[in-house]
């Protein structure tokens, strides 16, 4: 086997990086013959990485035909394929989605020597959305819900709630607009408990969490025959027929899927995959984004005729940042809701960790709260109020970088005093290293995070010395 020269030294340069990438990958060489075939590809395929070196691709995929291998009129025409999906039976018989982007290679001459390929195996998530779907549909069976607990205090949000009980009352589409962690699904079901379809099914599908390939058949459901392996199965829009189906991160939906989506709106009818005749389904649409529609719209990413169908009914959840007043009663409910689930018995929280939780960013709103508050329980030794909030996480300076003089300078030097004789080396080494973490923590202002840094420890090592050597963060040693 004669391989292009430039091909093979530049497979010889860049091979242990493919054999890292833990993916699905091969490379052909002009003759059609695989000259790169990793183990995650004879996982996939069931064919033995050993015996398809060297071998024509036609010879490991006898059922394939050349004008249908994406390899292969990659190397003889110059195409480019990029995240095509494929359904196929592999070597031995075992039904394989596959989601790949494939290229000609070309030499110094542009001329094609060889063609690579690396993908993706979706069969895993097909699996779980049929498990999804099925769970779905007994879980829907039983469509007696309660009414959505949401906690607030703001007046901000007491409008919020106010509109969205009347948009709930009216049958018409809904598009809520939040950043991550608002509480866009909360909302949803809120809307649906208030309607009139609230004792139909809520389906919540999230666009953003399946790949683009498979939304359309788990939307619209599919027919057998319509691709390799497809069956006869409901979509979530039959499923949810009589109900509400909610569309979180609709701004992960591709444009072609937005505009069959923008068609049901107005029509009330969709096709299934492969299927030869019109269905209907009485579904209420909410959808939901955690970007700026106007941005989307500018960028391409969102259709201007589906924006301005589902923006019939608009709502704009604040960032928790713009209703600080929530946090204290947001604060003590996720302590009682999670009271149980730690060791040490908080009754309450003290002024001054409220303090730290109304300053800081949050990012990731209220989810992120939640998270800090379960946190800062579990690292509390003492029972009583909870003290001390750990903000060290490194999501809150997604956009605060920290100071540079503050990360890159060195922690004060520890003064430790080697006569007391009653001491033994390693309480001498002990009292040092506390002394050394505490002039950190001063330096830091008591962040965790920019001490760790000082220190070039992991802030789980430090996190685990503060406790270890019992220091307070709320009033630090000297």
């Amino acid at each position: 086997m004669i391989i292009d020269p430039e091909l093979l030294q530049a497979l010889e340069i860049f091979k242990h990086f493919f054999d890292l990438i833990h993916q699905p990958m091969a490379i052909i060489d002009k003759e059609g013959k695989y000259i790169y075939y990793n183990q995650e590809s004879a996982d996939l395929d069931g064919f033995p990485k050993e015996q398809a070196i060297g071998k024509p691709l036609l010879k490991v995929y006898p059922n394939l035909k050349k004008e249908d291998s994406t390899m292969l009129q990659s190397l003889l025409q110059g195409k480019e394929y990029q995240d095509t999906y494929q359904s196929y039976y592999n070597h031995v018989g075992k039904l394989v989605d596959y989601l790949h982007t494939t290229v000609p290679l070309y030499n110094n001459k542009q001329e094609i020597v060889g063609a690579v390929e690396i993908g993706r195996d979706l069969s895993t998530v097909r699996q779980l959305q049929d498990q999804v779907f099925n769970l779905n549909s007994k879980l829907y069976q039983n469509t007696e819900q309660p009414l959505p607990e949401i906690i607030f205090a703001s007046k901000k949000m007491q409008e919020v709630i106010d509109q969205t009980n009347i948009l709930g009352a009216n049958d018409v589409p809904v598009l809520i607009v939040g950043e991550t962690g608002t509480g866009k699904e909360l909302f949803a079901r809120l809307i649906h408990q208030t309607s009139h379809r609230r004792d139909k099914a809520f389906i919540s599908l999230n666009c953003g969490a399946l790949p683009t390939t498979l939304i359309e058949s788990t939307l619209f459901g599919t027919v057998k025959g319509a691709f390799t392996g497809a069956e006869n199965r409901q979509g979530y829009l039959e499923l949810a027929n009589g109900g509400t189906l909610f569309l979180d991160e609709l701004n992960a939906m591709p444009l072609d899927m937005q505009s069959k989506l923008l068609r049901f709106l107005q029509e009330k009818t969709y096709w299934q995959l492969g299927g030869n005749k019109e269905k209907h389904s009485d579904v209420r649409i909410v959808a939901a984004m955690n970007e700026s529609p106007a941005d989307l719209l500018n960028s391409g990413k969102l259709r201007s005729d589906l924006f301005y169908r589902l923006n019939v009914g608009l709502i704009k959840l604040p960032a928790l940042r713009e209703r600080t007043e929530d946090i204290p009663v947001l604060a003590r409910y996720f302590i009682d809701k999670h009271k149980n689930d730690v060791n040490v018995v908080i009754s309450g929280i003290s002024e001054h960790a409220l303090q730290q939780l109304i300053s800081a960013p949050w990012p990731g709103n209220v989810r992120m709260l939640e998270n800090a508050i379960v946190r800062s329980m579990v690292l509390q030794n003492e029972p009583g109020e909870l003290q001390h909030i750990t903000l060290d996480d490194e999501l809150f300076d997604i956009n605060t970088p920290y100071p540079q003089n503050e990360v890159n300078s060195k922690p004060e030097k520890a003064v430790i005093n080697y006569s007391g004789e009653n001491n033994s080396l390693t309480e001498q080494v002990e009292s040092y290293e506390r002394q050394l973490i505490v002039n950190a923590l001063n330096q830091a202002n008591g962040k965790i995070i920019i001490a760790a840094k000082l220190l070039n420890i992991s802030r789980t090592t430090l996190q685990y010395k503060v406790k270890k050597y019992n220091i307070q963060l709320g009033v630090l040693d000297s």
